[in-house]
């Protein structure tokens, strides 16, 4: 197979009869030409590939994240002091008061 370049160039439309359509003009263009082309509409195995990667990625990361926050708050439960404040309910504003 001759490189584009050096390839001889002859005419690519032709006219043709569909029996679908009638009369339509057909050009033929070389695969190898419309596979470097850029797409044409169909999709490509890489980065479909990279993007479930990194979602993959990212909702492991947050899955941990937030496994560790859980076992942190576990390991070190909060110390509650009940005589450091109280919420006064004999009052009408119902305030915080300090003790």
């Amino acid at each position: 197979m001759e490189p584009p370049a050096t390839a001889p160039k002859c005419s690519s439309r032709r006219l043709l009869f569909d029996r679908r359509y009638g009369w339509v003009v057909d050009e033929w263009k070389d695969p190898s030409e419309e596979a470097l082309a850029g797409g044409r509409g169909m999709f490509c195995v890489l980065p479909l590939g990279k993007t479930l990667f990194q979602t993959a990625s990212q909702s492991i990361n947050s899955a941990v994240n937030f496994l560790d926050m859980k076992i942190q708050k576990w390991a070190n439960p909060p110390i509650h002091n009940p005589k450091a404040s109280f919420v006064d309910t004999s009052g009408d504003s119902g305030s915080v008061v300090e003790t």
